[in-house]
């Protein structure tokens, strides 16, 4: 796997976009920076990265869909990357991480990181999804507009420390599994996703069937 490593970025999302379009990705591969300067959340949002405050990823799967997945969707993708990161959370870090509709990580109500899937498009056609992945790791300045929900860090949840060795095998486990979960979508596999993102969510309303 083809893997960026690097000290500022604006996006990862954006910086992976590029290094695709520059035809420097052959394959399956990652973007990760130390900060970014204007990272994104849905809906045009600002997502805060503080320097080494958190994880800033993102990974590219350029396989096309075969025509077993001719609907799958961006959700799809989001959902399993929702799952991949909560059991990353839970298996490295022991913290238990809600998921709440459609993107966004939750401990005890606030939010600790989120994700934005997008698809990057040639002649009609998917040529590659970029799933990006945000993680607060550590506490720092982070101001959010009124009415929404207080951020959280993992070392605030955990009560302890999150050392180095903890950021690298957490990073490892979120590639690995966003890898594992995206393949289930890609192999027509979204009910399966579906069922295990819906024993993640938040709350006890009707969760996500589509």
């Amino acid at each position: 796997m083809q893997a960026f490593h690097f000290d500022v970025v604006d996006s990862t999302n954006e910086r992976a976009k590029r290094i695709l379009q520059s035809g420097e990705i052959r394959g399956p591969a990652y973007v990760l920076a130390r900060e970014q300067t204007h990272g994104k959340g849905s809906r045009g949002r600002e997502w805060l990265s503080p320097r080494d405050a958190g994880i800033y990823l993102s990974i590219v799967d350029v396989r096309e869909p075969p025509p077993l997945c001719s609907d799958v969707t961006l959700t799809d993708f989001t959902l399993a990357a929702g799952v991949a990161c909560a059991e990353a959370i839970a298996g490295t870090v022991g913290v238990d991480v809600k998921l709440k509709p459609i993107n966004d990580l939750f401990v005890r109500g606030r939010k600790v990181g989120g994700i934005l899937t997008e698809a990057v498009i040639e002649q009609d056609r998917a040529r590659a999804i970029v799933i990006g992945v945000g993680i607060n790791l550590h506490e720092a300045d982070r101001p959010l507009p009124e009415g929404q929900p207080p951020a959280i860090s993992l070392a605030e949840a955990a009560c302890r420390l999150i050392t180095s060795a903890d950021v690298h095998r957490l990073t490892e486990a979120v590639i690995r599994n966003v890898r594992k979960w995206s393949a289930m979508v890609w192999a027509g596999e979204c009910e399966t996703v579906q069922t295990a993102w819906n024993k993640h969510r938040t709350g006890t309303g009707v969760g996500i069937n589509h």
